[in-house]
């Protein structure tokens, strides 16, 4: 396996390994320091995410508001729109023939 270098010069094959042995020592020393704020900062990051679902919970609010504001609307014109209908049935049963020059 020491002599799989992919057609390289030893060099170039060094030079290539150290570059990625860098990137991978940069990813540990990244991760490590991550790891340590994370233990240190626990309570600050656990209050951040229960103020998030507070305000989950505070849009699921608004938008079950949102939602009976838009039932109470249909249902309003449901209404009109049954209550018009019924009016123009009684006029035609009462055998009124009164052209509505407005609607034409």
């Amino acid at each position: 396996m020491a002599n799989e270098n992919h057609g390289l010069p030893p060099e170039v094959h060094i030079d290539h390994w150290n570059e990625a042995t860098n990137i991978y020592m940069v990813v540990i020393v990244v991760s490590l320091w991550f790891f340590v704020y994370l233990r240190k900062n626990r309570g600050r990051i656990a209050r951040m995410l229960v103020m998030r679902k507070q305000e989950t919970e505070e849009q699921a609010n608004r938008r079950q508001e949102e939602l009976k504001q838009v039932r109470f609307r249909q249902q309003l014109d449901m209404y009109y729109k049954a209550r018009k209908w019924d009016q123009a049935k009684q006029k035609q049963e009462r055998g009124d023939h009164h052209i509505d020059m407005l609607n034409m």
